[in-house]
């Protein structure tokens, strides 16, 4: 349940309290002055009967003739009426005025002693008195209804007009950048949700601040390792062109190539260039291949026809070379890759597959995510390939290869589709230029 619903609710609840009190207390108080008003007449009128019996009083009679539903008995001992006005049916005996019900009709009743050994019994008709206060009690509800209705609607608003500050920093914070987040702007009144808002842009500036000093010390890191790496790829290129037969001098070529090609990945994380704008340029991706497959010799390539595309040379060549690297990484000899490029009207397909151990489960639901590892890869080119093609406006997966091992798939948009959609865009604004 959402904050606004909770608050919402809470008032919502604490109005019933108040509608639900306030018109009880209001019920139960006229209920109260009511029997008490009502007790104290038939109390007046049992003394106003004893009174003229004892003392008669010329024109005086018992029962009022402009109230109706009042009646009055002189009952002797043995029980039987003497003299009755209003009602001639014996009426119950009671000492304290009661409520009873007496020909269906509810009666307020008291007696007192008379001459020793009879009563004097005196009934009121209290049937409009207990209708009235059902009405009462019937427009209560309906009141208290209304208002609970009224406040709970107005409670909803004032909930919702006190948390829309929130609701606010909170869309400002998801719309933060995680790789560069910036303080967040609240322009409110509510002292809480600025001190909220505050203590925010503190943890968002702290993070700023952790990663920039780790980007320094990243970008120390691959410039201490570059320099060296490509002193030491260059000598060892040197030596294999001159003995190409020794193995041994082969494989420490090799990895002083991928060394040197992990470090350029860790400079282009830690310089930033993944944020950076794109270079585009009309580059063709089979040229790409051969050159790649020029630094991996033994890994199988197929391009049979042209594949264009817009974009940035560079971070295409880096994207190629990364995947071709960790299928030679995982089939652990460039022979068992196979780079295959067919060339499309809206896209192109670029595959790469290595015979090596494969993909388990967690390997391809966390291929992409920034420092997984699987074999011998430091957990950073495919990363770097996977936000290099969404640069591009293209999507890359993975996947466990027909007969074992792993496949990589790079869909790019092609030129033709490119041009299609500039000139789609275009259309309009010919039109508004030729009318």
């Amino acid at each position: 349940m959402s904050l606004r619903s909770q608050v919402g609710l809470g008032v919502a609840l604490l109005a019933l309290l108040v509608v639900a009190s306030s018109t009880g207390l209001a019920y139960g108080w006229f209920a109260r002055d009511q029997a008490a008003e009502l007790r104290r007449l038939l109390l007046e009128d049992v003394a106003r009967v004893a009174s003229l019996l004892d003392a008669p009083v010329l024109g005086a009679a018992f029962v009022d003739p402009a109230t109706p539903g009042f009646a009055v008995q002189i009952v002797g001992a043995d029980g039987r009426v003497v003299l009755a006005w209003g009602r001639d049916e014996p009426l119950p005996l009671a000492r304290e005025p009661a409520l009873v019900r007496l020909d269906g009709r509810r009666q307020l009743i008291a007696s007192a002693p008379w001459r020793g050994s009879g009563t004097i019994r005196v009934a009121h008709d209290v049937e409009a008195a207990m209708r009235t206060r059902a009405d009462l009690a019937r427009s209560l509800a309906w009141g208290g209804a209304l208002a609970f209705l009224s406040s709970s609607l107005v409670a909803l608003v004032v909930a919702r007009r006190s948390l829309r500050p929130l609701e606010l920093v909170a869309e400002r914070a998801r719309a933060v950048d995680p790789q560069a987040p910036e303080a967040i702007a609240y322009p409110g009144r509510s002292q809480e949700v600025r001190a909220l808002t505050d203590a925010l842009n503190a943890t968002l500036t702290a993070i700023r601040e952790r990663s920039r000093r780790e980007r320094d010390f990243l970008l120390e890191i691959a410039h201490e390792l570059a320099a060296p790496l490509t002193l030491v790829n260059y000598h060892l290129a040197a030596l294999r062109r001159e003995r190409p037969a020794d193995a041994e001098l082969r494989s420490a070529a090799d990895a002083a190539q991928e060394l040197l090609h992990t470090s350029q990945d860790l400079l282009v994380l830690a310089r930033g260039e993944l944020e950076r704008p794109l270079d585009l340029a009309l580059v063709d991706l089979r040229e790409l291949l051969a050159r790649v497959a020029g630094e991996y010799p033994g890994v199988h390539c197929e391009a049979p026809e042209p594949a264009q595309v817009i974009g940035d040379a560079d971070r295409l060549m880096q994207i190629v070379r990364n995947l071709v690297r960790n299928g030679v990484q995982a089939a652990g000899r460039p022979e068992g890759v196979r780079v295959t490029l067919e060339a499309g009207p809206e896209e192109h397909r670029l595959s790469v597959e290595d015979d090596g151990p494969g993909l388990d489960a967690e390997a391809l639901a966390r291929m992409f995510e920034r420092g997984f590892r699987r074999g011998r890869g430091s957990g950073v080119g495919l990363t770097i390939s996977k936000d290099l093609v969404e640069q591009h406006d293209g999507s890359i997966t993975a996947a466990s290869g027909g007969g074992g091992g792993a496949r990589f798939e790079v869909r790019l948009p092609s030129l033709a589709s490119r041009v299609e959609v500039a000139s789609a865009g275009r259309e309009p604004e010919d039109a508004a230029e030729e009318a």
